[in-house]
């Protein structure tokens, strides 16, 4: 295992089924790190890639992140541990993906290179949860009486005088 190289070579890493391990820091991703605070942690990588039914080149990853976020509950900050794995098949036609288990999940792509940091973002986006909240209810989420103790406003109450 060596460290990634910053333009994935689809066909020739798959050829070769090389494997790569990496340490980033979430800095190093531009798209992610407009969502996270804690910027100066480490996001661990490993790649490999190799080819399915001598047709198909695939990689095969994981990410390792822990994230915080802000919770949608209470706007604290949270913390969630992100460890996507994935398998994916590049396809140059729907019908090679007839010749994939279902494990995989499918890309139509006819780039024969593209961006580490990119892929790897996009991997990272899909496993931050829509919502993210602590794992237990938090106190401000809990805390409601005073919004049930205050008199309701009721826009439309003049307009039913009005009618009367």
């Amino acid at each position: 295992m060596q460290g990634i190289p910053d333009i994935i070579k689809l066909f020739s890493f798959a050829k070769k089924g090389l494997n790569f391990s990496h340490t980033y820091q979430v800095k190093d991703f531009p798209r992610i790190k407009k969502l996270l605070s804690n910027i100066d942690d480490k996001v661990k990588v490993e790649l490999s890639f190799y080819i399915k039914n001598n047709v198909v080149p695939c990689i095969k990853g994981s990410i390792q992140l822990s994230a915080i976020v802000d919770c949608q509950r209470c706007l604290n900050e949270v913390n969630i541990h992100l460890s996507p794995s994935f398998k994916l098949g590049f396809l140059k036609n729907e019908q090679q993906k007839e010749k994939l288990d279902s494990s995989f999940e499918t890309i139509l792509n006819a780039d024969k290179a593209f961006s580490t940091i990119e892929f790897i973002t996009d991997e990272l986006l899909i496993s931050i949860p829509m919502s993210p909240m602590h794992p237990y209810k938090c106190q401000s989420y809990q805390d409601k009486e005073w919004i049930n103790s205050q008199d309701k406003y009721h826009p439309f109450a003049t307009l039913k005088q009005l009618k009367d």
